[in-house]
């Protein structure tokens, strides 16, 4: 049996995630590519009902003697991101800001996973420096 402790956190949820907002980033730098390409038809990549229903799926596991105890669990699902093709033309002007709000979202999760590893790393030293 492998010792996983990162697995009762986000961190495999993010890391998902990350894996999602990738493939989306492929996704438009395709459609940016092949603007001016005839009868091409844009890809879409939607992970968020996915995402959503990971979170909802997982709602607390913890037992509580009273009901007004918090409850505790963890947060596991697929988040895997899918390939669709679209049936209107591509718009250079939405792709860009579909390209920068992609980068945007993906920095800001990528920022949580490290700031979650290097709250890992502060406990296993022992010290804030």
């Amino acid at each position: 049996m492998t010792f996983r402790p990162l697995d009762k956190t986000l961190a495999p949820l993010l890391r998902r995630t990350l894996q999602a907002y990738s493939k989306r980033h492929a996704a438009v730098a395709e459609n940016i590519a092949n603007v001016e390409t005839k009868n091409y038809r844009p890809l879409k990549v939607s992970f968020e009902k996915d995402l959503r229903r990971a979170l909802e799926k997982n709602k607390p596991i913890g037992k509580t003697a009273d009901p007004r105890h918090i409850t505790i669990g963890d947060a596991k699902g697929s988040v895997a991101g899918n390939y669709e093709a679209t049936n209107t033309k591509v718009n250079i002007e939405e792709e860009m800001a579909k390209l920068a709000q992609n980068q945007i979202r993906f920095d800001f999760v990528s920022k949580m996973l490290r700031g979650g590893y290097d709250s890992i790393k502060t406990s296993i030293r022992g010290r804030l420096v």
